[in-house]
């Protein structure tokens, strides 16, 4: 993405944001130290702590499933087909402490965090919109979106080992304050805990945030009004969990 269309985007989004800075440094906290999950009571403790989405609803429940259809790429075989906890927050409402005083969610959101059963690490964070848009179309399976990364040389390298600093609410608010793209515009909202690398640089902790079903980007060039809605209505921005800056944004993969 070249400095023009960041610049560009950034300026449509910036209207859309929604938010205040008020100077502070978005809110961290050490995570405990990963274990096995045993019931349904620790996987809702464990998913409360890596992502504080227990702060925004009661109505949570777990269960124990076997992971089918994951999309994360350089994931995705790795957990395909294994057994895993999902836990439920229903009737979320997303709020921030830097966004402005009474804004509202205009979307009411279910939360599902999935979590590895043997280390209780974060899998995905996701939440789908139930209702229609046609310009909202799947996101890419796993193997075509590692393609797409992979040409771009970018990777992910598994889950971190230790806890994230960030929780998934914090990371999010940190997109909203310097990222692309405003979480509250959005109608799914995507989220990975992984090590990453890109264009040779250090392996990090990050935290992958993707938002979909954003007012489309707008398109510029000599074509630009030919690039489809569903190519220009997502953003993901990458997080480092140490820093809290949000290290880039892009909107690769773009659906398959």
């Amino acid at each position: 993405m070249n400095n023009l269309l960041t610049c560009l985007m950034i300026f449509f989004y910036g209207a859309a944001f929604l938010q205040c800075h008020d100077g502070r440094e978005t809110e961290r906290q050490d995570m405990t130290e990963l274990h096995p999950i045993s019931n349904e009571t620790d996987a809702i403790e464990q998913a409360s702590r890596l992502t504080d989405l227990n702060t925004l609803t009661e109505k949570i429940t777990a269960r124990h499933l076997t992971v089918q259809d994951e999309r994360t790429p350089y994931l995705w075989k790795q957990y395909e087909g294994k057994k895993a906890w999902q836990v439920e927050f229903a009737d979320v409402s997303l709020k921030f402490k830097t966004s402005m005083p009474d804004f509202e969610d205009k979307y009411m959101r279910k939360f599902v965090v999935l979590l590895d059963e043997k280390t209780a690490q974060l899998i995905s964070v996701t939440s789908k919109f139930k209702g229609k848009d046609p310009d909202l179309r799947e996101q890419p399976s796993g193997e075509v979106a590692e393609s797409q990364l992979e040409a771009e040389d970018e990777f992910y390298y598994g889950l971190p080992k230790k806890g994230p600093r960030l929780t998934f609410l914090a990371a999010l608010e940190v997109v909203l304050n310097k990222g692309i793209g405003s979480p509250f515009l959005a109608k799914e909202i995507y989220g990975n805990f992984v090590l990453h690398s890109r264009g040779g640089s250090p392996k990090r902790a990050v935290w992958v945030i993707t938002l979909r079903g954003l007012p489309p980007i707008p398109a510029h060039g000599e074509h630009g009004d030919s690039v489809p809605v569903w190519q220009r209505n997502h953003i993901r921005n990458v997080v480092d969990d140490e820093t809290g800056e949000n290290l880039f944004a892009t909107n690769s993969p773009q659906p398959g």
